[in-house]
């Protein structure tokens, strides 16, 4: 049992540093992590609900809506009701939206990169792999 607190001691440590690290590339665009967070689903996913937005960044609907006010009044992105279904909000980036995420992710994710050089590729696939294993494991004990 103690090596598995040992365990989770450096996995939550690490959690922190690598956070820490991505905060100082996620700052220099004038965001912070959670205007970030919204703004890399919008790059990745393209137009999508609000809760999708949620589900991703993993922040209350309420909590949410503070962030793409921010977000909205920058410019960023644009909000509109559902054609099909007028309850659900949809968000898509604006063209200066797009603009800018087209210019920082590929920075970011480049400033990311840098911190896993330290795994050799076989090193990166076998911590993907554990880190998947403990975290599907986890979301099964905890929907039980």
């Amino acid at each position: 049992m103690q090596n598995y607190l040992k365990t989770m001691t450096i996995l939550f440590r690490t959690q922190q540093s690598v956070l820490a690290y991505a905060m100082e590339d996620i700052k220099t665009y004038d965001l912070n992590f959670t205007e970030f967070s919204a703004l890399e689903v919008l790059y990745k996913k393209g137009t999508i609900p609000v809760q999708s937005i949620c589900d991703v960044v993993l922040i209350a609907n309420s909590s949410m809506t503070y962030v793409l006010d921010k977000l909205e009044k920058r410019g960023l992105i644009k909000r509109y009701k559902g054609k099909t279904d007028k309850r659900i909000i949809l968000v898509k980036l604006t063209d200066e939206g797009q603009k800018i995420t087209d210019e920082i992710m590929p920075k970011h994710y480049a400033f990311m990169g840098n911190l896993f050089e330290v795994l050799d590729v076989k090193e990166n696939e076998v911590l993907q792999t554990l880190l998947k294993k403990v975290g599907y494991y986890a979301e099964e004990k905890v929907g039980n």
